[in-house]
């Protein structure tokens, strides 16, 4: 049984050095009705935008140069104000146990594997943001 989740009064950031990439996902988030989509193409311009804007999440490219993903979550949880929590999720291309430990130690929320599918980021978003409508 799925649940109905919708999107619309939510806003999220993209941050994704592959064009390509972030426009799919740009795409699948306007389709699922997202209010506002901000998107940065590199970590340190994500990191910016993420504590001026607060999105309610955060899809993150992990492989990422000069500031890869690991570090901008790591930095943004240190700057968040207490109690705050952004989920975010991890864009990836393949899943190296290390460095999916590593994320979790730093408190990434969710992981999802390129090619995204509407489906896929559909659920995760339902999963991570259904108790926050």
């Amino acid at each position: 049984m799925s649940v109905y989740v919708t999107f619309s009064r939510m806003n999220a950031l993209i941050v994704e050095d592959q064009a390509f990439i972030r426009t799919v996902v740009s795409r699948i988030l306007k389709q699922l009705e997202f209010n506002q989509i901000w998107e940065a193409d590199e970590g340190t311009t994500g990191l910016g935008l993420a504590l001026e804007r607060k999105p309610d999440i955060i899809i993150c490219d992990i492989e990422m140069a000069p500031m890869d993903g690991l570090t901008f979550l790591q930095n943004l949880r240190q700057q968040e104000e207490l109690g705050r929590r952004t989920p975010v999720i991890f864009l990836t291309n393949h899943a190296q146990k290390d460095m999916v430990l590593k994320a979790r130690d730093l408190g990434v929320n969710a992981f999802i594997a390129k090619p995204v599918t509407v489906i896929g980021l559909r659920e995760k978003l339902a999963v991570l943001l259904g108790s926050r409508r």
